[in-house]
Order: C-alpha cells, then structure tokens, then sequence
C-alpha cells in the first residue's frame, strides 16, 4: 500500500503570495504645548480697519497719527472683564490691543485730544474706559453692561459687554443730566469703516487749524451718515 504522505513528483508547488511593502508615514511634527487661537473673522476685520484708518490719518497729516498710544495685552484686558463681571467681545478686544487712546496735542495756547475725524470722537484708553464705565471718570457713570470705547462732550460710544459680537451705541447726556439716552446702535466694524469711507469721501483735516471739516453734501450721500454726525 501507498503511503499517502508521499509527496507526487511532478506536481506543482503553491507560491506564496507577494508582500506589500507600504512605505513609512512620516512622523507627525512634535507638538508644542501651544493651543491653536480660534478663528475670529471680525476682530481680523477690526484690525484690518485700525491700519486702513492709520494709513488715512498718517496720508493727511492729522495729529492722531502721530498720537496714538500703543495697544495693551491680553492680561490688562483679562483684568478688566474680572473687574466688570463681563466679557469684553473679541473685536472690541482687538481695537484695545491695537490703540489705546491717545496722547494730547499740547500747544502754547491749549492741550486737546485728537480726535478721528468725522464726528470729532476722541478713541479713550482702557484705563479711561473702566473709570467712566464705573463712575470713577469725568461724567456720569455709563450704564450697566456697556464700557465706553470713544468720547466727546458729554456724548459716548460704548461697546456692550457680554456678548460674542461688539456691538456699540451711542450715548448722549439727557436733558435733565442725570442719565443718558441711546441713539443709534451699530457693529463696531461698521462704524469704523464708515469712518474710514468718509475721510477718503466727506472729511478732510486742515493742517493750520488742527481740525476737521466735513462735506455735507458728500455727508448725505453716503449710507449710515448718522454715525458721521
């Protein structure tokens, strides 16, 4: 008998199948321990207006230009929102990183802000901000919620605190002197390039005098003139 272990010769032998060989993945770069920043369309926005609004003012000599103070950090903003209670929205955050105020023009006959141009509003600091917003400033306190970014008289325009999106309004000192009334209520990236419209178009600044003067006519015509008022 045959032994079935026997191996028939002639028969074909199975081949093993090829091995693919992958080539290495590359190695993923070290991490450094540094959170990636969220992105946030509108404070780009705000800085990208804050250098169009430079260019305008350096391009016409306006005492801003050369007045503008340099913009805090992310600690003193920080500080503030522990000391209001309140989130300061990110593109408000923007504009104090890159100005904070601005200092005086002093002459031989007076000392005065410059101001932005149209509407003739003065940017505060943050630290003048945090004192009107708490009473602590010349003026009325401003009312809950809202933290002054610019100044005139007795007229604000203060950015309300808590939410996502910087949202300013206009403050005007009401008749009686013990409050304020709102006017008008817009984006901060808003005004600002309506600002930064109106001095190519309605605003133009007189060396001599150290001011503004505006075209009504070119005022008119352009859309939200009353934030140029």
């Amino acid at each position: 008998m045959t032994s079935s272990n026997i191996p028939l010769t002639g028969s074909p032998r199975a081949e093993a199948p090829a091995r693919v060989v992958r080539p290495a993945r590359a190695a993923a770069p070290p991490t450094t321990g540094r959170r990636a920043l969220p992105v946030d369309p509108e404070a780009d926005r705000i800085s990208a207006l804050v250098q169009r609004l430079r260019s305008h003012w350096t391009r016409s000599g306006a005492d801003i230009a050369t007045r503008l103070r340099p913009g805090v950090d992310d600690a003193q903003l920080d500080a503030v929102e522990r000391q209001m209670g309140l989130l300061i929205p990110r593109a408000a955050r923007a504009w104090w990183r890159a100005v904070d105020g601005v200092d005086p023009v002093r002459t031989t006959f007076r000392t005065s802000s410059p101001t932005v141009g149209p509407g003739g509003w003065v940017p505060l600091r943050l630290e003048e901000a945090v004192a009107r917003a708490t009473g602590q400033g010349p003026g009325l306190a401003a009312p809950p919620a809202l933290l002054p970014v610019f100044a005139r008289d007795e007229e604000l325009i203060a950015v309300r605190l808590g939410s996502s999106r910087a949202v300013v309004e206009q403050l005007v000192l009401a008749e009686d002197g013990e409050g304020y009334q709102h006017s008008w209520r817009v984006g901060l990236d808003e005004l600002l390039s309506t600002w930064a419209d109106s001095l190519l178009a309605a605003v133009i600044w007189l060396p001599d005098a150290h001011d503004w003067v505006t075209d009504p006519f070119a005022l008119q015509a352009m859309p939200r003139a009353e934030l140029l008022d």
